[in-house]
């Protein structure tokens, strides 16, 4: 039996819908900040990258931890100091993404939490997670890690279906827990180095070898090869929904991060190169967020 024409009337409204949050995809999406994406976000259950956040837990076994001295001062994944050669422009790009955020992301933030209860927001966090499953699974298969690849599809199979599309995380309640994995860590668990520190417009604080992350994981998500009525419209829409998720999460450590940090810059650089380290051996980011802040 053919399937039934969608109707012409309820393709209308979805694509007033998606054309009414074009505008904000837009703004939010390309000016999104990830000054503090590596701090903690235990107040909405979140984390960023590396960080644990509750119903997660570490995936990887940690990496052998090089002897004292095996890595000079100079290096960025050494212990003796941080590389940022374009510290003059990192600065200038930080000022810029503070700047847009200011103006743009963090009115819209604050315009989503207070149009949207906590219930419904985690929903939408849940979804944009489960969204971004094939991406870890795929970073599992090549680090060849069979039991987080395993559980990487359970959850996307799981949540897909009870879960009603993801909106309700229903593989933590199993005890199949969420992790993280990345190109980048990808990349770091192969041995290739970090590079030097950049500060990126729109994506914020990063590394040669993440930037190259940034791009492969991009390539790797079969979001971006969907083809359907109002694809574009619907895409834009998830950036830009991913980007008022991550800023509502991370209101209260910037806000923490601009009272007590003298050098916010510096402050963020160490933070993220601390945990982003700790992300590529396996280990606890919050760990190293509490020795590193004290």
């Amino acid at each position: 039996m053919p399937s039934s024409p969608v109707r012409p009337d309820v393709r209308r409204d979805l694509t007033r819908t998606l054309a009414a949050l074009l505008p904000l995809a837009l703004a939010a999406g390309l000016a999104a900040p990830a000054q503090a994406a590596e701090m903690r976000l235990a107040d909405m259950g979140l984390a960023a990258d590396g960080a644990l956040a509750a119903g997660e837990r570490s995936a990887l076994a940690p990496m052998p931890q090089p002897a004292p001295g095996a890595q000079g001062a100079g290096s960025a994944d050494g212990l003796g100091g941080i590389r940022d050669p374009f510290e003059g422009w990192n600065r200038g790009v930080y000022g810029f993404n503070r700047g847009l955020d200011r103006a743009v992301v963090r009115p819209a933030a604050m315009g989503y939490r207070r149009a949207l209860p906590k219930e419904a927001r985690e929903g939408v966090h849940n979804v944009l997670a489960n969204l971004g499953a094939p991406v870890v699974f795929f970073n599992d298969v090549l680090q060849v890690q069979p039991r987080p690849a395993g559980e990487t599809a359970v959850r996307f199979a799981v949540n897909t279906t009870v879960g009603v599309l993801g909106v309700f995380d229903v593989a933590s309640q199993m005890g199949v827990y969420r992790h993280r994995a990345d190109f980048g860590q990808t990349l770091g668990r192969y041995g290739v180095g970090s590079g030097p520190f950049v500060y990126l417009p729109v994506f914020g604080p990063s590394s040669v070898r993440d930037t190259v992350g940034l791009i492969v994981n991009a390539a790797m998500d079969p979001l971006n090869y969907a083809r359907f009525d109002g694809d574009t419209a619907a895409k834009l829409s998830v950036i830009g929904l991913n980007a008022l998720d991550t800023r509502v999460g991370l209101d209260k450590d910037l806000k923490d991060l601009d009272r007590s940090a003298t050098d916010p810059y510096a402050a963020t650089r160490s933070v993220w190169i601390q945990n982003r380290r700790a992300f590529i051996r396996g280990e606890k980011p919050e760990d190293v967020l509490r020795n590193d802040l004290g």
